[in-house]
C-alpha cells in the first residue's frame, strides 16, 4: 500500500514555513560573510581610496607589493611569536581545572577569581599591565631590584621584551576561560573509568595520562584551534600596549599591519589583499589541524 499524498495546501504551508525559518540565517550569512568577503577579494585587486572613493584595477600588484615589504615579514614573525602563549595557558588552565575540580572549601570562589581576567575590560587590563611593567616605577622592576638586586628590563620600550610582555598578559588573561572548558570536560568523565583504574592498581600519573588526558583531548583540540586562530589575529593588545607597532615594529602583527595600511595609510585595496592572503593562511592551518587531529583526539566512537 502506498502512503497517501500530502494535500497541496499542506505542502505549500510547510515550504512557506521552511523559508521563513531559513531566511534569517541565510540573510545573516549573506550580509555578514558572503558580501564582506566578496568585497574584500575584489578590493584586493584594486587601489581603492576610501576617502575619494576612486578605485582602479591593479591586478596582483597589491599582493606582490606586500610580499616584498620588509614590514610585512617582520609582522609575520611577530604573529608567529603570539602563538607562544597557547601551551602555557593550556597547561596552567588544566592545572587549575584539576585543582578546582576537587571538592574543597572555597573552590567556587577560586573559580570566580581566575575567571575574572577573561571577562574584564581589555583596556583596563592593559592599563594595569602597563603600570606593572613600567620601567621606572613598575612593581615588577622594583621587586626585581629590591629582592634580587637585578635591574629590570625596559619591558615596553625594548624590542626584545615588548612581545614577551604581551605574551605574559595573554597567558594570564586566558587561563580562566581555559580552566572553565577543562572543568566542564572533567565533570563529564565517568567515575567508573577511575574506579576501574584503581582496581587495576594504576598510579595517579598513569591514570592521568591513560584516562584524563585522552578524555580531555576533544576540548584540548578545540582550545588549540581557537587559540591559534585568535593568536594569529592578535591586535588589541598590540594597539594598546605599543605606539606604531612598538620600537622598530617589534610587536606589530599581521592584523596590526592590515589596520595600519587600511586606516593610517588609506590603502584599503592593499590592506584587503593582505587580509585575503592572511585568511587563506588561517584556513589552511585550520584544515591541517583537523586532519592531524584524527591521530590523537579521542572520541567515544
Amino acid at each position: 500500500m502506498t502512503a497517501p499524498r500530502r494535500a497541496p495546501r499542506q505542502a505549500r504551508h510547510e515550504r512557506t514555513w521552511s523559508v521563513v525559518f531559513v531566511a534569517p540565517i541565510t540573510l545573516q550569512l549573506l550580509l555578514f560573510f558572503v558580501v564582506p568577503v566578496s568585497v574584500a577579494v575584489y578590493a584586493g585587486f584594486t587601489d581603492w581610496n576610501v576617502l575619494s572613493g576612486e578605485q582602479h584595477f591593479v591586478g596582483v600588484d597589491n599582493f606582490t607589493a606586500f610580499l616584498s615589504d620588509r614590514k610585512f615579514w617582520i609582522a609575520s614573525g611577530n604573529t608567529l611569536f603570539m602563538l607562544l602563549p597557547i601551551p602555557f595557558y593550556l597547561a596552567f588552565g588544566l592545572f587549575f581545572a584539576i585543582a578546582s575540580h576537587r571538592r574543597t572549601p572555597g573552590n567556587k570562589i577560586f573559580r570566580v577569581l581566575y575567571f575574572l581576567p577573561y571577562v574584564s575590560s581589555i583596556v583596563a587590563l592593559v592599563v594595569m599591565w602597563k603600570w606593572l611593567f613600567n620601567y621606572q616605577f613598575g612593581p615588577i622592576n622594583q621587586g626585581l631590584s629590591d629582592w634580587f638586586g637585578i635591574r629590570g628590563p625596559d619591558w615596553l620600550g625594548d624590542p626584545a621584551w615588548i612581545k614577551v610582555t604581551i605574551v605574559i598578559m595573554i597567558v594570564w588573561k586566558m587561563i580562566g576561560i581555559t580552566s572553565i572548558y577543562y572543568l566542564a570536560a572533567l565533570n563529564n568523565i565517568p567515575d567508573s573509568y577511575y574506579e576501574a583504574a584503581r582496581l587495576d592498581g594504576a598510579s595517579g600519573i598513569r591514570t592521568f595520562f591513560s584516562i584524563t588526558l585522552p578524555m580531555l583531548s576533544p576540548v584540548t583540540f578545540f582550545l588549540i584551534v581557537v587559540g591559534i586562530v585568535g593568536s594569529l589575529q592578535t591586535f588589541v593588545e598590540v594597539q594598546l600596549f605599543t605606539k606604531n607597532g612598538g620600537p622598530n615594529y617589534s610587536a606589530a602583527t599581521i592584523t596590526y599591519y592590515i589596520w595600519e595600511k587600511a586606516f593610517a595609510s588609506n590603502q584599503m585595496g592593499y590592506a584587503s589583499a593582505v587580509a585575503v592572503f592572511f585568511a587563506l593562511v588561517i584556513l589552511v592551518i585550520t584544515l591541517i589541524q583537523f586532519r592531524v587531529s584524527r591521530r590523537w583526539v579521542h572520541t567515544e566512537d
